[in-house]
């Protein structure tokens, strides 16, 4: 019969659960929503002409890096192998992806809330509100993109990456779902827990309004995903044959 304590974990993972949908839901307007801000502001090379703007931009920048630089060494000390044994020495090895995911959406859900937006320097402006087809470029280009990671979250089993899986595998007494899985995933895993490099770079980068602190925040989490998330020839190889074999699965059916 499961303890109080794994009740309390279960019920942890499913709150850590619905809070990250919210986040997520929230995340995408934050980064795919189309933007336009005032035509005044142009081209970065009008600093020259009015370096007040650059004055301006100075508060922004400075918050928001913090809130990146919070949400960054959040996402790296949770995941770093000290904080693992700290969670196993006091018995919530099973809540630790919980608590991550959590603690994860909190931070995130902080940077979105408290950001300020440096619009008096803009780098490019695209006008989509002129030319329906470009507004709807940008929102099939978005929602593509979001979709490739939706499904690489299916396909890498989001239960597991969110943390229920764990809460309930100890429930029934049963090994940790990473014990369950091959070599080869259980090393991709262990350096990368996102899906899709690829479909997150685009959403950072294809945006309509790129201001200052977009800018800010596209190099920041690029570089981030760049050196956290390095993956090696053994991990191309596995996912090689991943892709095969479900072309083939497709093909038999």
């Amino acid at each position: 019969m499961a303890s109080i304590k794994q009740y309390i974990v279960l019920l942890l993972a499913v709150v850590s659960f619905i809070y990250t949908l919210y986040v997520v839901t929230h995340l995408v307007q934050f980064l795919s929503a189309p933007r336009k801000t005032s035509k005044i502001y142009t081209w970065v090379f009008n600093l020259l002409d009015n370096k007040s703007r650059l004055e301006t931009a100075y508060g922004p920048m400075v918050f928001n890096t913090l809130y990146l630089i919070l949400f960054i060494f959040q996402h790296s000390f949770m995941k770093s192998s000290w904080a693992k044994k700290v969670f196993q020495s006091i018995g919530l090895a099973s809540a630790e992806r919980a608590i991550y995911s959590l603690t994860s959406s909190f931070c995130l859900h902080y940077l979105m809330k408290n950001w300020i937006t440096a619009s008096s320097i803009i780098l490019w402006q695209v006008d989509v509100d002129a030319y329906k087809w470009l507004w709807w470029s940008f929102v099939l280009l978005h929602a593509f993109a979001w979709m490739i990671i939706c499904g690489g979250s299916m396909i890498m089993d989001l239960p597991e990456i969110i943390g229920i899986k764990q809460a309930y595998y100890d429930m029934k007494s049963y090994a940790q779902p990473l014990a369950y899985k091959s070599f080869e995933l259980r090393h991709l895993f262990s350096h990368v827990r996102h899906p899709s490099f690829v479909g997150l770079t685009v959403i950072l980068w294809a945006t309509n309004l790129m201001t200052l602190d977009r800018l800010l925040l596209a190099v920041m989490l690029t570089a981030y995903m760049y050196f956290a998330w390095s993956t090696d020839h053994s991990d191309l190889i596995y996912q090689k044959c991943q892709l095969q074999r479900k072309k083939e699965e497709l093909k038999s059916h």
